[in-house]
């Protein structure tokens, strides 16, 4: 499994509930950075990752259905 394959598996199974309404940067199975501003997570990923391909997702209320 690659990288991209591990981050969006463990996106999939751990309960990010604590997370709701924010921008999470996954990478390595773990969560890198959060926030809700998509800029900030992503320059603070940036550093975080090492240079490593992370994944970015928008955690969705309870609500909210997915296709």
């Amino acid at each position: 499994m690659n990288m991209q394959e591990s981050n969006y598996q463990y996106f999939m199974e751990t309960d990010i509930s604590n997370y709701v309404g924010e921008w999470i940067a996954i990478c390595g199975e773990n969560i890198i950075a959060h926030g809700k501003n998509l800029k900030r997570v992503v320059e603070e990923a940036k550093k975080n990752s090492k240079g490593k391909k992370f994944l970015l997702a928008k955690v969705p209320s309870e609500e909210t259905m997915i296709f």
